[in-house]
């Protein structure tokens, strides 16, 4: 009797998985609060040059500015230049310094803000680009940060899938708890940029496994009339992740603080354990440039379009299959980057609209792709399985910040490639097999026997239609059982 069917048996949906789908819902939570924390964590208000003096009368700080920064094509004043020397306006004496001879004749040189830079505090009272002054010829360090966290995302789904395996999920679960909670604490005492890099790569690394181990431990103690709904259900904490990090931005402005915030619900998930044993998307979800909204409406926005999303994804995967469900998902998604691309810049309505769908469509494909995905691997190599295709999921991950600054291009080149890498994927989606109402393979020969049985299936179908016998053909399955 296989596994399955004795779940079958004794009740495959009881207290103890129910038991076991709340204590699993805190790492699910955890994951969006740190995954989509670079929203905040990085975010670059607006600044300029830090220039010398002080002025005494605010209603004249236009003016003011005005005979320090150069403005930039669109009207606004320069975020990266200031004048050599300030310029004297008409009727007014705010220039400290003569200009140069040579500057009343032409265009007035500029140089780089060699006195830093002032920031807009309004917003954020700190974030990491204010504290290293990461803008201007050092913004890619910025996005740098957010690649490094995904890269150690990638690299720790490879090793936890291993150990898990080896030295069981629960262990390895208490692991990944107490790793990020110290380097998550580290991180938020970094005292200068590269502590900070190494600390959120490794951070990442650890996070990893709560995608590694979290899902293994839910599906596998499910029987298959349950499986969707707690697959379903239990991506919806994801999107409690989301909605509460829109609040616990809008609430703590300083990055350290911030940081701290996200990281001490791993000290209930220690607690919690002596009772109890993943390009499209990042792109959609870092990227909230041209929506015309401030980061805390946006971020909120985004994260109740995923509730319906959800519950979209359960109603298909029931009906239509998770083959299907993937492949319109992953369409959907490349479509509205297609019609972004189409749209034009003034109308930011629409803009606004087409971004919100897309991240409803890309959030189902998430949603579908974990509940697929698990149910794709046997269980022998379930947890190595997920830890390797996490690994590719996560390189897509780590290269989405990096893609936005392909804009330097081209404006439209990252949507471009958002867009068509979703409907790359559309297409590989059909290569699958489905597996609505299958149990879970257990052993490497449960699949190569399905495999099997599909490929003698297929070859029937073939030779009863070519021999002419399609109306009084049997069912391809007695076919297949009688060859065997």
């Amino acid at each position: 009797m296989g596994f399955e069917e004795l779940l079958d048996e004794v009740g495959g949906f009881g207290s103890f998985q129910l038991r076991n789908l709340a204590l699993m819902a805190l790492p699910r939570v955890i994951l969006p609060l740190n995954f989509l924390l670079p929203i905040f964590l990085a975010a670059v208000p607006a600044h300029h040059c830090a220039l010398p003096g002080t002025l005494d009368n605010f209603s004249h700080q236009e003016a003011w500015l005005e005979t320090h920064l150069p403005r930039e094509p669109d009207g606004r004043f320069s975020s990266c230049l200031r004048f050599a020397h300030p310029q004297t306006l008409p009727n007014t004496t705010l220039g400290r310094e003569a200009p140069s001879p040579g500057e009343l004749e032409g265009e007035p040189s500029t140089m780089p803000c060699s006195q830093g830079w002032e920031y807009d505090r309004s917003e954020f009272s700190s974030t990491i680009a204010t504290e290293w002054d990461l803008v201007c010829e050092r913004k890619g360090l910025n996005r740098v940060a957010s690649t490094l966290f995904f890269i150690g995302v990638l690299m720790g789904a490879v090793v936890f899938g291993y150990l898990s395996d080896r030295f069981g999920r629960r262990r390895l679960l208490l692991v990944a708890y107490v790793s990020t909670l110290v380097l998550g604490l580290t991180s938020a005492a970094s005292v200068n940029y590269v502590m900070f890099a190494i600390t959120r790569t490794l951070t990442g690394s650890t996070l990893a496994g709560f995608t590694i181990i979290v899902l293994p431990l839910e599906l596998e103690w499910l029987d298959v009339e349950h499986r969707e709904v707690a697959g379903i259900l239990g991506s919806t904490f994801w999107t409690g992740g989301v909605l509460l990090l829109a609040l616990a931005g809008y609430l703590i402005r300083d990055w350290r603080w911030l940081l701290m915030a996200v990281t001490l619900p791993c000290v209930i998930g220690i607690l919690s354990i002596r009772f109890s044993v993943n390009f499209s998307y990042y792109g959609l979800s870092l990227d909230l440039s041209g929506l015309r909204l401030n980061v805390y409406q946006t971020q909120l926005l985004f994260g109740a379009v995923e509730l319906p999303s959800k519950l979209v994804v359960y109603l298909l995967v029931r009906r239509a299959g998770r083959r299907l469900t993937q492949a319109g998902a992953l369409l959907g998604t490349a479509l509205t980057f297609g019609i972004r691309l189409l749209v034009s810049s003034e109308t930011s309505s629409w803009s606004t609209a087409l971004a919100v769908i897309g991240k409803g469509f890309s959030e189902a494909a998430f949603t579908t792709a974990y509940l697929f995905t698990s149910e794709l691997y046997p269980t022998v190599l379930r947890p190595t399985g997920i830890g390797l295709t996490s690994l590719v999921g996560r390189l897509g991950g780590s290269l989405a910040p990096l893609a936005a600054l392909l804009d330097g291009v081209w404006l439209s080149l990252p949507k471009l490639a958002y867009g068509g890498i979703a409907l790359l994927a559309t297409c590989t989606t059909f290569l699958l097999p489905e597996t609505r109402q299958a149990q879970l393979p257990e052993t490497i020969q449960d699949v190569e026997r399905k495999r099997l049985t599909l490929n003698l299936q297929s070859s029937c179908l073939s030779l009863w239609s070519r021999w002419g016998y399609r109306r009084v053909s049997p069912h391809p399955t007695t076919v297949v059982m009688f060859l065997s």
